[in-house]
C-alpha cells in the first residue's frame, strides 16, 4: 500500500522523531546524511531538466523551511 504525500512526510517525520527520541540536534548528522541521500535519490530519478530547476531552487526552499519552521516552534501550545 503506498501512502499519500501528507501521510508519508507524517511517517517520515515520526520516525526521525522516534528515532532521536525528539532529541534532532544530538543525531543532526545522521538525520542530515539521510535527508541528502533521500534528495539525491530523488534527484537521480528526476529528468535532467527539472533536476537542474530543483537543484538552483534548493537553498531559497530551505530558507524558507528554516523560518517558517522557526515561527511554528515559537507559537504558544493551545
Amino acid at each position: 500500500m503506498m501512502l499519500s504525500e501528507p501521510d508519508l512526510m507524517e511517517a517520515i517525520f515520526e520516525t526521525v522523531l522516534r528515532g532521536c527520541d525528539v532529541d534532532v540536534k544530538a543525531r543532526k548528522s545522521a538525520i542530515w546524511n539521510a535527508c541528502l541521500a533521500m534528495m539525491a535519490d530523488v534527484l537521480r530519478e528526476t529528468d535532467p531538466f527539472n533536476r537542474e530547476r530543483l537543484l538552483r531552487g534548493i537553498e531559497a526552499e530551505l530558507r524558507d523551511s528554516v523560518a517558517h519552521l522557526d515561527q511554528l516552534l515559537k507559537r504558544p501550545l493551545q
